[in-house]
């Protein structure tokens, strides 16, 4: 079960009762949080299938409508048909290709080491993309590293019988073949025939795989997982849903095991017995062993249970990354004057700080948001007004909350073309913040520098990060090579239709100040231009 639909949070009214009544209860037995399109879309679904839910004469709401629909509320048979209702089943071999660079550099050779079967888990592996993704990398480092004793298991399952039976089957169309898989081509041509347009997986990996129907609310198998790979679907799910799974995934994983999300769901996963890595550029988790043997002896479940975190009152924001708003930085970015002043303002404090400091801490704060800088190496205290030498943590912790004045000096930077001062500030604000606007002035920097390839892959983590985020779009649409006029023209709808989304959220600031109209218009006489390309050339041809 994968895909890419908004997160609800906020519980939707409703004033159908039986709606409300089927909206809770597919959360409370699934997890997941539907939208109300989703559960107009269901209802419609239940109202034209008389062999799914019995007609009467009830008003709706009554209690003889309630009982109408009883046997979906406590059949987990018809609530998995219901599921896919509510669910996108978008996926494709090696999608989001860093996870499995990650599974051949980094964890196989220590896997392997172990001198026992590794046993790995596909969550909601949909159609069993991943699943065979996964096997085909296994197999490879079987044979190039030459381990016979190596061997493995894969649990993978779903709540939707048919897609399990397709993945049973091992047989698919072209359409699970994308560009995002492109790095492992060679394993695709070492494991996958065709023939008459149907692509067959090798069926010696399927005897490593056991696919069955089963949901993850209900827990996992109580044997003990080296590895899970659970990526794209918590985006369905409640909050209270998220923590319910991250505790069976957690408890489910063996001391020092990994788990691996959606590149964009990464911020959202949180265990206190998950510790974050990041390698090959991709963020996982691993499961703490120690924590993992204390909990043993300190709770009968093994595995502390986590609530929804408060806020906690002395938290410090600043320590949670940078505060970017991009239409703040607009209006600073429209004084020319005033940019450049916050840009040399900046260059001097970071000059005087050791800024490569891992973690900072600083011990003044400002309104909760850090120490209060006015010049380079003094603070200003708090309770007398008076200024007092910082600490170089004092000085790191006050630059970390100028995310926005952090920022704009990037982006005056960048339009001036001094690249020898924006990288070192560049760094700086990488060490804090990962959002889209961060790679994406990563990109800005290669694409200043005539680094294409480097630049076209920080646009496209920014892509990743955020699917609104246009100016990525757009920089992708420009470094495309119209000699592919198909792929040329897709990259650019790919740009038109990300204007439409983030068109009123000020993206424009980072990409030179021009209205989003004005991209849009120039990507539309790029589009046209391509399509007539293409005509004229099929033209030739014929």
């Amino acid at each position: 079960m994968e895909g890419e639909p908004p997160v609800y949070e906020k519980e939707p009214q409703f004033d159908d009762p039986l709606m409300y009544q089927l909206y809770q209860q597919v959360e409370h037995t699934l997890g997941i949080r539907a939208s109300p399109e989703a559960l107009v879309h269901l209802k419609n679904h239940l109202n034209q299938s008389p062999n799914l839910v019995p007609q009467n004469k009830a008003s709706p709401g009554s209690s003889g409508d309630r009982e109408k629909y009883g046997h979906i509320f406590s059949s987990p048979e018809a609530l998995f048909d219901l599921a896919r209702l509510l669910t996108v089943h978008e996926t494709y071999f090696f999608r989001e290709q860093v996870h499995f660079s990650v599974l051949l550099r980094e964890l196989l050779p220590g896997f392997s080491a172990l001198g026992r079967p590794l046993r790995i888990c596909s969550a909601a592996t949909s159609i069993g993309c991943e699943a065979y993704s996964i096997a085909m990398v296994l197999d490879y480092y079987k044979q190039i590293s030459g381990l016979s004793p190596f061997s493995w298991e894969i649990d993978a399952f779903d709540i939707d019988q048919d897609v399990i039976e397709t993945a049973n089957k091992g047989y698919y169309r072209a359409n699970v073949f994308r560009e995002d898989g492109n790095q492992w081509k060679f394993l695709l041509d070492r494991y996958v025939s065709v023939a008459e347009g149907t692509y067959r997986v090798d069926p010696r990996l399927r005897d490593h795989i056991h696919f069955y129907l089963h949901n993850i609310m209900e827990g996992l198998p109580a044997q003990s997982y080296d590895l899970i790979f659970f990526r794209n679907v918590s985006i369905y799910f409640s909050v209270e849903s998220r923590i319910k799974v991250m505790n069976i995934l957690a408890d489910a994983l063996i001391p020092d095991g990994y788990l691996m999300v959606g590149i964009s769901e990464t911020a959202g996963m949180e265990h206190p017995l998950l510790v974050n890595c990041f390698k090959a550029e991709a963020f996982y988790f691993q499961k703490k062993a120690t924590a993992a043997e204390n909990s043993q002896q300190l709770q009968p479940q093994r595995i502390p249970r986590i609530v929804p975190k408060s806020e906690d009152a002395d938290a410090k924001p600043w320590k949670k990354g940078l505060i970017i708003e991009p239409l703040h930085i607009a209006e600073l970015i429209a004084d020319d004057k005033e940019a450049r002043l916050i840009t040399e303002k900046t260059l001097a404090l970071l000059a005087a700080v050791p800024w490569a400091i891992p973690n900072p801490a600083g011990t003044s704060e400002r309104e909760g948001y850090g120490p209060a800088l006015d010049e380079p190496g003094n603070i200003i205290n708090n309770s007398e007004g008076k200024r007092k030498r910082s600490t170089p943590e004092d000085m790191v912790a006050g630059l970390v909350c100028m995310g926005n004045e952090l920022i704009t000096s990037l982006i005056v930077l960048i339009n001036q073309g001094d690249c020898f001062k924006a990288d070192p500030l560049l760094v700086f604000i990488e060490q804090y913040d990962s959002s889209a606007y961060t790679h994406f002035l990563r990109g800005e920097y290669f694409y200043l520098k005539t680094k294409a390839q480097d630049a076209e892959s920080s646009y496209k983590m920014a892509i990743r990060q955020d699917k609104t985020f246009w100016p990525a779009f757009y920089r992708l649409a420009s470094l495309a090579a119209p000699g592919n006029q198909i792929r040329y023209v897709y990259k650019i709808d790919q740009a038109l239709k990300s204007i439409a989304q983030g068109k009123e959220r000020g993206y424009e600031v980072f990409i030179g100040g021009f209205s989003p109209d004005y991209y849009q218009r120039a990507l539309e006489k790029q589009r046209n231009k391509g399509l007539g390309d293409h005509h004229e050339h099929r033209q030739e041809r014929l």
